[in-house]
């Protein structure tokens, strides 16, 4: 038996920069992509952030300037 033989080394193309990665692989090896959005990590989207700061800044500006 040789090491090619092996099938749990089978590998496909990444979808973002096409370079062979490895079938059970979270993330490409050469673009750091992942492959899929389940094992992403959450990210929350942009607006949620400044809505946060924007109340934070409010809260702030309430408690220094009363």
């Amino acid at each position: 038996m040789s090491w090619d033989d092996d099938d749990s080394d089978t590998t496909t193309d990444c979808p973002y920069c096409g370079e062979p990665v490895y079938d059970d692989s979270e993330r490409c090896p050469h673009c750091e992509k992942y492959l899929s959005r389940e094992d992403a990590p959450l990210r929350r989207p942009l607006w949620i952030w400044m809505c946060g700061l924007l109340a934070l800044g409010a809260a702030l500006s309430w408690v220094f300037l009363r």
